[in-house]
């Protein structure tokens, strides 16, 4: 029998939003390096273009780690798809008539169609839309984390003095 119930969210996007349920953290959940992951190979050139656009916006937000390496690059892959489609099908007509005379809808709308619900869900996975992101709250917590980065990679020079974490 499989897993029930709504999938958990990622502790980092459970904290930037202040985690609404106030359950504990899960101090067992696998920690990854936050850089950017190399980008696949098979993705296509296009895919490739959308990846170097959104892996530092992703990294800048601290949301995007070395395990993330195929949920973005599905998510670019799935926008290419779809802006290919779409290039075609506006070169195109929506409807069709087959030979035996009916009226059909381009295959393309279809993969147009499927492509957006990919790319919204995976965007959804990783803050990326308004929804996703009026959810989340880098506040204070992102400053202490740069404040921290500064210190220990020698970006700057305050001392610097955290507050107690209860």
């Amino acid at each position: 029998m499989g897993q029930r119930g709504p999938a958990p969210k990622p502790s980092v996007i459970e904290e930037a939003e202040g985690r609404p349920g106030k359950r504990a953290p899960n101090g067992d959940e696998p920690q990854f390096d936050s850089v950017i992951p190399d980008c696949p190979e098979h993705l296509s050139s296009d895919a490739k273009k959308h990846w170097e656009k959104i892996a530092p916006m992703l990294l800048r937000a601290k949301l995007l780690t070395e395990a993330d390496q195929i949920a973005l690059g599905n998510l670019c892959q799935a926008y290419a798809t779809m802006a290919q489609a779409q290039k075609l099908l506006n070169q195109s007509n929506i409807l069709f008539q087959t030979p035996s005379g009916y009226l059909q809808q381009s295959p393309l709308f279809s993969i147009i169609t499927t492509s957006m619900e990919l790319i919204n869900k995976l965007c959804r996975e990783f803050g990326l839309t308004p929804s996703a992101r009026s959810r989340l709250s880098v506040g204070s917590a992102q400053k202490e984390t740069d404040l921290l980065d500064d210190a220990l990679y020698g970006r700057g020079t305050q001392l610097l003095v955290l507050p107690k974490r209860n």
